[in-house]
């Protein structure tokens, strides 16, 4: 964990994951989060857009520079496998959103993940 900011019982933290620095808002913190503290960072692949050639300003705090590794096409949801410098994640959208992008292996997307979204949990060994 990089900073931890708090108003209330809001915190704003702000974590580097390999290079890639992740920005999470949680109403909740337990005193084993502090500065310095190693955590694992989880989400859900279905609170993960995808953006091509995103450009200008968006409201979410979280855009990480991905590659597309593996596309797992169904006829309703397709999984997105993607790798960063953060490490592999899945999305999951829809076949038609990805239909519309076009996205195949290989792309260089942008993965976008609302700061509400992302969920810490202290590292085993280092609680």
């Amino acid at each position: 964990m990089k900073t931890i900011e708090a108003s209330g019982h809001l915190h704003r933290i702000t974590l580097d994951a390999g290079g890639e620095i992740f920005v999470v808002i949680t109403l909740e913190l337990g005193e084993d989060f502090v500065v310095g503290s190693r955590v694992n960072i989880s989400f859900k692949s279905t609170h993960v857009a995808i953006a091509r050639g995103l450009q200008g300003e968006v409201t979410i705090s979280n855009r990480i520079a991905s590659k597309v590794e593996a596309i797992r096409r169904k006829p309703i949801l397709t999984e997105v496998v993607l790798c960063s410098r953060a490490g592999s994640f899945t999305a999951l959208i829809t076949t038609r959103a990805l239909e519309r992008l076009g996205l195949q292996e290989g792309d260089e997307v942008t993965a976008l993940m609302k700061a509400s979204d992302l969920y810490l949990s202290v590292r085993e060994g280092d609680a």
